[in-house]
C-alpha cells in the first residue's frame, strides 16, 4: 500500500501517437507511454525526440531502452498494431481519422492510472482540438480526476512522453514491415505509396483471385494496379466482426 501511494503522487505524463498511417503496405501501429513527470530529463539525456528526426539504428538503441527502463522504473507502455484487414473494415465503416481516434482511445485507457496527470496527444485530424474532443468522448470517465489533455499537432517535437511512443510505434511497425518482407519473399520498401520498392512490389501482390492480405486494399494505389490488372474494382474485405484485436502491451 505504501508504494502505490507513493506512485499516486506523481505528476504523470500519457504521450500517445501513431506510426503508418499513409502506408499502403503493412500496419499502422499507435504507442502510449505513460511515465511519471520526474523521469522525463531521463528521456532527454537519453535522446529520445520525434521518431522521424532519428536513424533507424537510434530509434532501436531507445526502443530497447525505453523498454529496459519501463522494467526497472515502472513506467508503462502499450502498442495496438492496426492491421490492413482491420484498417480496410474500420474505413468501410467511417474513416481512418475516426479508426484512429478509437485506437488513441483504446490506449488511453489502458493505461489510465491513480493520480495527476497530462494526456498528451499528437492529433491524427487536421483540426487537433477536434481530435482531443472525440477521443475525449471515447472515454467515458473523461475528464479523470486530477488530469487534463493537450492535444496538438507535432506533439511528438513537443512532449517527451509522446516522442518516447512514437519510437515505440515506428520501430515496431518497421518490424512488423521486415517481418512481412521474409514472409513473402519480395523486397517492400516502406510502405509507402511514394517509395519506388513498394510501388514495385504492389503488383506483385495483386496476382492472385483477391489482393495480398500485407495491402490496403481500400488505397487508391491498390485499386489503380488491381483494376489495370483484373479490368475490375478489387473485392472488398470480408467483415470479420468476432476477430479480436491484435494488441501487444507492456504492463505494471
Amino acid at each position: 500500500m505504501k508504494v502505490w501511494i507513493w506512485i499516486c503522487d506523481f505528476m504523470w505524463r500519457i504521450g500517445i501517437d501513431e506510426a503508418g498511417r499513409g502506408p499502403v503496405i503493412g500496419p499502422l501501429v499507435v504507442g502510449a507511454l505513460c511515465i511519471p513527470e520526474t523521469d522525463l530529463p531521463m528521456l532527454h539525456d537519453a535522446g529520445v525526440t520525434d521518431s522521424k528526426l532519428l536513424s533507424k539504428s537510434k530509434r532501436i538503441e531507445l526502443d530497447a531502452w525505453i523498454r529496459e527502463q519501463a522494467e526497472i522504473r515502472k513506467w508503462v507502455f502499450a502498442l495496438h498494431i492496426s492491421k490492413p484487414a482491420e484498417i480496410d473494415r474500420a474505413m468501410a465503416l467511417t474513416n481512418l481519422n475516426d479508426h484512429e481516434v478509437t485506437l488513441f482511445a483504446s490506449l488511453a485507457r489502458k493505461l489510465r492510472i491513480e493520480g495527476r496527470g497530462i494526456l498528451q496527444l499528437d492529433a491524427c485530424d487536421t483540426d487537433a482540438g477536434r481530435f482531443g474532443n472525440n477521443v475525449a468522448s471515447r472515454l467515458p470517465d473523461w475528464p479523470w480526476d486530477g488530469w487534463s489533455m493537450d492535444s496538438r499537432h507535432g506533439a511528438d517535437l513537443h512532449f517527451l512522453a509522446v516522442a518516447g511512443a512514437s519510437i515505440l510505434a515506428k520501430v515496431a511497425r518497421d518490424r512488423a514491415l521486415e517481418s512481412l518482407a521474409t514472409e513473402i519473399g519480395i523486397e517492400l520498401g516502406s510502405g509507402y505509396p511514394s517509395d519506388p520498392k513498394t510501388i514495385a512490389a504492389v503488383p506483385q501482390l495483386i496476382q492472385g483471385t483477391e489482393p495480398h492480405d500485407c495491402l490496403r486494399w481500400g488505397w487508391a494505389t491498390v485499386k489503380d494496379a488491381w483494376g489495370r490488372v483484373h479490368n475490375s474494382p478489387p473485392p472488398q474485405r470480408p467483415d470479420d466482426p468476432n476477430s479480436p484485436p491484435n494488441a501487444q502491451r507492456t504492463l505494471f
